[in-house]
């Protein structure tokens, strides 16, 4: 938010300096000048599934998923969450403020924080110990992915 109002500050400031010269800068103008851009300069995106372990293991729709990653001493980041889609899937975008951590892989951990009613009485979990580690799977030109693989959750027997 402060750099918005840096180039803000910027654009007012020479807008008025070049205004007597006849030169107006357009806000692309003075993103350059700032030296911000518009394009990511990374991404980091991770993935995993959610299965409720049943003797028919299925995909668990709806759940919402978290990342939580260490940030320095004592310090964590927000949960950065998702839900699964149909096939049990997830996909987080982290934020870039956390592309810089060293070592995501021993910093970040995925864990379910709500699952749907529906789902309750087949598949359980405690989700104060479910703490799944992500695992890097590719690394190409500032786009990184990680994995946490398949997370399955402890089922029920239907049996009365």
């Amino acid at each position: 938010m402060g750099s918005f109002f840096f180039i803000l500050r910027c654009f007012f400031f020479f807008n008025l300096v070049f205004a007597a010269a006849g030169k107006t800068w357009n806000r692309r103008d003075m993103v350059e000048m700032a030296g911000y851009g518009e394009q990511k300069l990374s991404s980091v995106i991770i993935t995993g599934s959610l299965l409720c372990d049943t003797p028919r293991s299925r995909a668990i729709s709806g759940v919402s998923v978290g990342v939580k990653c260490h940030t320095g001493y004592k310090r964590r980041s927000k949960w950065i969450k998702a839900v699964t889609n149909e096939l049990g899937e997830f996909e987080i975008d982290l934020p870039s403020q956390l592309h810089a951590i060293p070592d995501l892989e021993n910093t970040c951990v995925i864990k379910p924080i709500h699952v749907p009613e529906l789902y309750r009485c087949h598949c359980h979990h405690n989700s104060t110990n479910m703490h799944k580690p992500i695992k890097l799977v590719s690394s190409t030109n500032g786009f990184r992915v990680y994995t946490s693989g398949k997370i399955r959750l402890q089922g029920h027997s239907s049996k009365s």
